[in-house]
């Protein structure tokens, strides 16, 4: 099963691109309204709590121009860290954001003509251990 999420930011707020050198309490402040709005939309699509899932991060743009995929890490790891932290204001969907409990695929930059710029985040239960990696483990200790 598959839930999205829809950030309304057309570039990522201050603080949250790898290029921007900002004070730390304008970074925190981004930080905070990030953690708290990602929170209360999984709460209010009532997200269940999963062993493992897959979050992946869309930035959906109206034009093509050139635009970088590592800039918005920044924001990614604050998207992951409301939805999968085990401390501070967040979802805690699974136990931690950890590689164990949280796969997070490289941003996507999507390119959508006449839509306002946007983030889309897209959160995937793969807690089944019948996923094939999981299969072709038990498979090979045979």
């Amino acid at each position: 099963m598959t839930w999205t999420l829809q950030l309304p930011y057309e570039r990522p707020p201050k603080g949250l691109h790898s290029n921007d050198r900002v004070h730390w309490r304008t970074k925190g402040r981004s930080t905070k309204e990030i953690r708290e709005l990602v929170t209360v939309l999984c709460r209010s699509q009532r997200i269940p709590k999963m062993q493992r899932a897959s979050v992946q991060v869309f930035w959906v743009v109206p034009t093509r121009h050139k635009r970088d995929a590592d800039g918005p890490d920044p924001l990614c790891k604050v998207i992951y860290d409301a939805i999968g932290s085990d401390r501070g204001v967040g979802a805690q969907i699974v136990p931690d954001d950890t590689p164990e409990f949280m796969d997070k695929p490289r941003l996507v930059i999507e390119h959508q003509p006449g839509v306002t710029a946007h983030f889309r985040v897209e959160i995937t239960d793969i807690s089944n251990p019948f996923r094939p990696d999981a299969v072709n483990g038990i498979a090979e200790r045979l």
